[in-house]
């Protein structure tokens, strides 16, 4: 649960949030410019303060970046969110037969973080955005998840098994860092 902690600083534009599972300070420069400051449970509204303060740099460069960027607004969400449910589940299980892996449910949400996450019991949950991204960002998402059912973890062997599978990882990844955040 996310509670907002009222604002006392000089900065209009900074909104603190305290989430009870975060294990860090986390800062977000939103699309309009504005921040988001996410406090751990145990974090105070003055180390986030300084935390804020002591990235002044590197606010103002993601800024400059928000504002040079082109705003990516689809135009019927809606029918994408259905084409989402009818293109991505079926190649997900193209994917899954041809490394066989067994998936016994894929459904797709709209998920405000996460492109994908994979359950103990073989179910794999898809963004509905995904249908946005370039073809090699969405099957290493695909495989990412599959590589899930033989390993449930982020492990060194789980990588391994990615990488065997996805030649493009680094480029998908990259692509993900820089370009993704935009389609939330």
């Amino acid at each position: 649960m996310q509670l907002p902690l009222p604002l006392t600083s000089d900065e209009p534009a900074a909104r603190f949030v305290r989430h009870r599972r975060a294990r860090r300070y986390i800062l977000r420069v939103l699309d309009d410019g504005s921040l988001r400051v996410t406090l751990p449970r145990w974090g105070s509204k003055r180390e986030a303060q300084q935390f804020v303060d002591a990235s002044r740099a590197w606010i103002a460069e993601q800024q400059a970046r928000r504002r040079l960027r082109p705003r990516v607004v689809p135009v019927n969400v809606t029918a994408l969110h259905r084409q989402a449910k009818e293109e991505l589940p079926r190649q997900l299980l193209e994917l899954a037969a041809a490394h066989g892996i067994t998936v016994h449910r894929v459904t797709v949400r709209n998920q405000r973080s996460r492109w994908g996450s994979c359950s103990r019991r073989g179910g794999i949950t898809l963004n509905w955005r995904l249908v946005l991204v370039p073809d090699f960002v969405r099957e290493y998402v695909m495989l990412h998840e599959l590589m899930h059912r033989r390993e449930l973890n982020h492990s060194p062997r789980f990588w391994r098994l990615v990488a065997a599978v996805c030649p493009r990882l680094v480029e998908a990844r990259r692509w993900l860092r820089t370009e993704g955040h935009a389609l939330f």
